[in-house]
């Protein structure tokens, strides 16, 4: 019986700390201009569940990652914001002209997309990882989707997965976010120790390779 209980009381403790780190991501999501600072310090929380343990904590962590972060983040979340918009407007108007080309360019512009949006994840992994400037975040995001792309549509697939339980049952609407950065961080970390025992030894040019500078703590 107290077996039982402890059981049950610590599967309650782990429900209620991804219920209160999705709680403070959807409050800090809801400015809308700050959901990419919020959705690092998503990340950044469950880096440190993953490093640590979920013991760690929520709360203090969620704050300090989101301040420390702030600036970055939304300076990426803008410039992934426009990038969104030209690859709209491209596309909306290639439909609605025809002209010799079109087609091809409409081809290009919607894999363009389709990269544009598995990227996204990564951006978050490089944020809460690495001591990276902003152009070096992006550069590496986009290296590590376009070498690892079967990663990168896994993270889609996830998050597609996601919203169907969701839809299901609303229930995990509570627990969603943080389940589902949970899950694609355990990826991204199992595939850093993979590129990182595959480049053991070997020589890497700067600011061009994952790992290139020391993590974040």
């Amino acid at each position: 019986m107290q077996r039982t209980q402890s059981t049950f009381n610590r599967i309650m403790d782990i429900f209620t700390h991804f219920l209160l780190l999705n709680m403070m991501w959807l409050v800090c999501c809801l400015p809308v201009i700050t959901i990419f600072p919020a959705t690092t310090a998503l990340f950044a929380v469950v880096r440190q569940w993953h490093l640590k343990g979920i013991d760690s904590g929520v709360f203090q962590i969620y704050i300090s990652k989101f301040r420390d972060n702030f600036r970055k983040s939304f300076v990426i979340g803008l410039l992934w914001l426009v990038g969104g918009a030209v690859l709209y407007f491209d596309a909306s108007i290639l439909l609605i002209y025809s002209f010799p080309g079109s087609s091809i360019l409409f081809t290009i512009t919607m894999f363009a997309a389709i990269l544009y949006g598995i990227t996204m994840p990564n951006l978050f992994f490089m944020l809460v990882n690495y001591e990276l400037t902003i152009l070096n975040v992006m550069k590496n995001a986009l290296l590590l989707s376009i070498s690892k792309i079967l990663h990168a549509l896994s993270y889609a697939t996830i998050f597609v997965a996601g919203v169907a339980i969701v839809y299901y049952f609303p229930f995990f609407l509570l627990i969603i976010g943080s389940l589902l950065a949970f899950i694609m961080y355990y990826i991204f970390d199992k595939l850093i120790i993979q590129i990182k025992n595959q480049t053991t030894n070997e020589e890497r040019p700067n600011d061009t390779i994952i790992g290139d500078s020391p993590p974040t703590k």
